[in-house]
C-alpha cells in the first residue's frame, strides 16, 4: 500500500500538528522566569500555516491510500 510518508513517526508527527490549537497554544520561556507566554501573531501565523501543511499531507496520504 503506498504511503506519502517514509516512517510512522512523520505521520504520526503530522497527525499532532493538525490536531493543536493554535490560539490557545503557549510557550514556556527561560527568559521571563519559566512563566508559560502566549505566541505573538507571527509565530501564530506560522503555526497556522503548519498546521495547513500537515493536514494537506494527510488527505493526500489517506487518498493514496484508497484502494
Amino acid at each position: 500500500m503506498p504511503s506519502l510518508y517514509k516512517c510512522r513517526e512523520d505521520r504520526i508527527q503530522d497527525v499532532v500538528i493538525a490536531h493543536m490549537n493554535v490560539e490557545n497554544s503557549l510557550r514556556h520561556s527561560l527568559t521571563f522566569g519559566g512563566q508559560f507566554l502566549p505566541f505573538d501573531e507571527y509565530e501564530r501565523q506560522l503555526m497556522r500555516e503548519e498546521r495547513a501543511w500537515a493536514m494537506a499531507r494527510l488527505v493526500i496520504d489517506k487518498i493514496m491510500r484508497l484502494p
